[in-house]
């Protein structure tokens, strides 16, 4: 089959929408074993683990175009698996160490973070072409769309700053200074609000997204690393990696309400809206940990691959 005849049949694929009644799954990065485990959350077992690059980190997932995007920062470049089939369809060229990866949610286009060169790197999926890149503050972690995909969110980590951009020119159109090294992200549902976790401060920055400040600063366990918010965005879980917990923050009034011990150095956080339940990914581990939301309560361990990271919002459902 012609290369012209591959990326036809990629982009007639990522149009369509995903299947009614599909699983719920969550993928993994096992940046031990250069891998992602596909967790089925109904059953809590493995379905596949998926050979990807070299020394997997970031996750980015399209339900629409039902592709999940993984960096690789040793191997420079970023996995697309297919999630009908969990394969990988593509390697793409990303920059020098890609760390962070968001989407958007057509799949058509992705964001890339690359760690050592400052940059933010806008590719696109279909022809994997870069478009743009983008110059920026040091070490670009986390990254995030505006629910208009208007402004792409960027957690600076050695610059200890939040950067907006517009995605349409890709001029930075302001910077946050929040917490001391600012790594993960998580946006609220309805886009107002965006929590920069801060390994070194050892709390959560809570921006404004209107006004571009910060309006509350949330004090959480030892260096924590990711967030992810339920399904109405009040309440937002934070992992803390050098205290191997999971705090529980109420968002109307910035105060934790439970702190519930988890696997070795927890990273990658994700939540189900359709389980109601939340998933933490352990780096010493080798696992999953699940809590369910509603009692903030460990009701599961799930074995994964070696040193689980998870880097981004990493759970595929159907809404």
């Amino acid at each position: 089959m012609s290369s012209s005849i591959l990326l036809i049949t990629f982009f007639f694929f990522s149009l369509v929408a995903p299947a009614v009644g599909a699983p719920a799954l969550a993928y993994i990065t096992n940046q031990g074993n250069d891998t992602v485990s596909v967790v089925d959350l109904e059953s809590s077992k493995i379905i596949a683990q998926i050979p990807v690059g070299t020394k997997p980190v970031g996750v980015a997932v399209s339900p629409q175009a039902r592709r999940v995007f993984i960096t690789n920062v040793e191997s420079g470049n970023v996995s697309v698996i297919d999630t009908e089939t969990n394969k990988v369809l593509t390697q793409i060229p990303a920059g020098v160490s890609p760390v962070g990866i968001t989407t958007k949610a057509d799949g058509s286009t992705f964001y890339v973070a690359d760690w050592f060169s400052n940059r933010i790197l806008v590719i696109d999926a279909i022809s994997g072409k870069q478009l743009r890149a983008i110059e920026i503050s040091k070490a670009p972690a986390g990254l995030m769309l505006s629910r208009d995909e208007k402004v792409l969110y960027v957690a600076n980590r050695d610059s200890n700053d939040v950067a907006f951009i517009d995605t349409s020119t890709g001029a930075i159109l302001s910077r946050i200074p929040v917490g001391t090294h600012p790594f993960g992200i998580a946006l609220s549902p309805d886009g107002t609000r965006l929590y920069s976790v801060n390994v070194w401060s050892n709390n959560v920055s809570v921006i404004d997204t209107a006004s571009r400040k910060v309006v509350a600063t949330i004090p959480v366990g030892d260096h924590p690393y990711c967030a992810a918010l339920n399904a109405d965005g009040s309440r937002l879980y934070v992992s803390n990696t050098q205290a191997d917990t999971l705090s529980v923050i109420d968002t109307a009034n910035f105060r934790t309400i439970a702190t519930m011990d988890v696997g070795a150095t927890p990273e990658g956080v994700g939540y189900s809206a359709e389980r109601n339940q939340v998933y933490v990914a352990s780096w010493m581990e080798n696992e999953v940990t699940v809590v369910d939301a509603a009692t903030n309560k460990v009701v599961a361990h799930i074995p994964t691959g070696k040193e689980s990271r998870a880097f981004g919002p990493f759970i595929l459902e159907n809404r």
